[in-house]
């Protein structure tokens, strides 16, 4: 049986309900695949695929010409809420998807092993 929490740090496949919902983000997916930070009561937290900061005034608050603006990818996290989530696709073993479970690694002393 899988539990959510095998899932975090994981890309998984999301479809969402109300797509539109995450537009003011920069969103724009009926599904998609995302890589799940965590979980809480409220939903699924997901690392935002591409969110970019671009600087378009200098420190004078003058215009920077487009051309010359810098564009930063930023990282960010960001809120499913329950109810917008209609299916989550886990690939268990896929390359590139799949990562060890932080709390399945082997930690400590094996004292049958002196010799």
């Amino acid at each position: 049986m899988m539990k959510i929490d095998e899932i975090i740090d994981d890309i998984v496949f999301i479809s969402f309900r109300e797509p539109e919902s995450l537009k003011d983000i920069g969103l724009t997916l009926k599904s998609g695949n995302f890589l799940v930070k965590g979980f809480d009561q409220f939903g699924l937290w997901l690392s935002h695929p591409g969110l970019f900061f671009v600087n378009e005034t200098d420190d004078d608050g003058k215009p920077i010409p487009p051309k010359k603006q810098e564009r930063r990818q930023i990282e960010a996290n960001f809120l499913v809420r329950w109810e917008n989530i209609i299916t989550i696709m886990h690939f268990p073993g896929r390359e590139g998807y799949d990562f060890p479970n932080e709390f399945e690694k082997d930690f400590g002393f094996d004292i049958g092993a002196r010799k």
